[in-house]
């Protein structure tokens, strides 16, 4: 029970301001600013001397308001701003709106563009100082082209969905971010020729469903690792790489086959590993002796691999697992795959089923001596009499400690 006196008390409101900014800082602007000034008089100025403004779909088609809003605040700096777009006749104005923010010690910037039509981002924002944090996500593929130099040397992170990178802009962006630690393209049209991303200072770095004719990385500090291959990949070095997911898509092994070996030693480092469809890269890494001389990953921990086939997949797992000895938690899970083809595989990836005539379980003899942790979830129709036969032998045996088969 509350003491007496204290259940009707506004405790919100007696909250300092900068933690009111904070708890006020997703809401949109025109609801900060109109509604709860008629709380009371505490909450009459809160919004004019926030550092966050957020225009939600709503206000950020009134131009009268947003002017007002900005012009009417405190001379305190503006740490963040985010705008979601929605109609092409509100770019003039919400570019104003961008400018002055820029010029306003800007720190975290979040565009939402859902108009048809391409907003044209300004060049002042590849020149500002004081930006950490930049989110820019399109409806249609926005192109980023810089006119002048890119200087933002104290930017963070760069997040883009659904953006068209020239290469001139690469060219410019990979010589101005030398504070960068966190890049994502996800849905980027990048160079259709050789794109390059360089950073010596990047410690996360994701590429995912982009479109692209060759990439280049060189990013010897990353710890975090997200691609997903569908053409050629070049990844040098990354001797801090604590974890890594990697997709590779099926029409994308031809074109990797040369490069398949630099790949892989790429990983090595990691300590956790998600693989998607990894065998299509390992059967081309097993053929060239040279490729798999010392190769180790004597770090790995643990180790995922999704959308794998039974058919000529444990001479590939064996491979990995011999150079992962220090390898205690594996998961094999076929579900994507056949969920991404209506639960039916197509002939040219089924393949013959082989069943086992000889009594040997196949599986159990790739299996490294540490592992502790086996999880594995398949079909059916793929070799289920092995896996009862090693769920069966596993029993008897004191590691893995924990083991699930499960099958749909």
């Amino acid at each position: 029970m509350p003491p007496r006196g204290e259940a009707g008390r506004d405790r919100l409101s007696a909250l300092p301001d900068d933690l009111l900014h904070r708890i006020l800082r997703p809401l949109d602007a025109r609801q900060v600013a109109r509604d709860l000034s008629l709380l009371s008089r505490r909450w009459r100025r809160v919004w004019a001397s926030s550092p966050f403004v957020t225009f939600s779909q709503s206000s950020a088609r009134s131009e009268r308001f947003g002017n007002n809003l900005l012009l009417l605040r405190d001379p305190v700096d503006l740490h963040a701003l985010s705008i979601d777009s929605l109609d092409r006749g509100n770019f003039f104005f919400q570019h104003r709106w961008l400018r002055h923010a820029l010029s306003r010690g800007l720190r975290v910037l979040e565009l939402t563009l859902r108009s048809s039509s391409p907003f044209q981002v300004p060049d002042c924002l590849f020149a500002c100082a004081t930006l950490e944090e930049i989110s820019l996500s399109s409806k249609i593929t926005e192109v980023l082209a810089p006119n002048s130099e890119v200087s933002l040397p104290r930017l963070k992170k760069l997040h883009l969905e659904n953006v068209c990178i020239v290469p001139s802009a690469m060219e410019k962006l990979n010589s101005g971010w030398p504070a960068l630690e966190d890049l994502n393209l996800s849905r980027c049209l990048l160079d259709l020729g050789s794109f390059k991303v360089s950073s010596e200072t990047v410690k996360s770095l994701s590429i995912t469903d982009c479109t692209y004719g060759e990439i280049h990385v060189f990013a010897p500090s990353t710890t975090s690792l997200k691609i997903k291959v569908s053409s050629i990949v070049h990844l040098s070095a990354m001797p801090s790489l604590v974890s890594a997911w990697v997709y590779v898509c099926d029409y994308a092994a031809g074109y990797l086959a040369p490069y398949a070996s630099d790949l892989v030693a790429a990983l090595c480092n990691a300590q956790r590993l998600e693989l998607f469809r990894f065998d299509l890269i390992l059967q081309d890494v097993m053929q060239k002796s040279a490729a798999t001389e010392g190769l180790s990953f004597s770090n790995l921990e643990s180790l995922y691999v999704g959308e794998w086939l039974v058919t000529d997949f444990y001479n590939a797992l064996a491979f990995f697992t011999q150079c992962a000895p220090n390898l205690a938690a594996l998961a094999l899970d076929q579900w994507k795959l056949y969920q991404r083809f209506n639960w039916s595989l197509p002939s040219h990836m089924s393949g013959e089923k082989k069943p086992i005539t000889d009594g040997k379980v196949r599986l159990l003899s790739t299996l490294p001596k540490n592992i502790e942790k086996l999880w594995i979830r398949l079909s059916k129709g793929d070799d289920v009499e092995e896996f009862r036969q090693m769920r069966s032998l596993l029993k008897e045996k004191t590691k893995p400690r924990e083991m699930e088969v499960v099958w749909f």
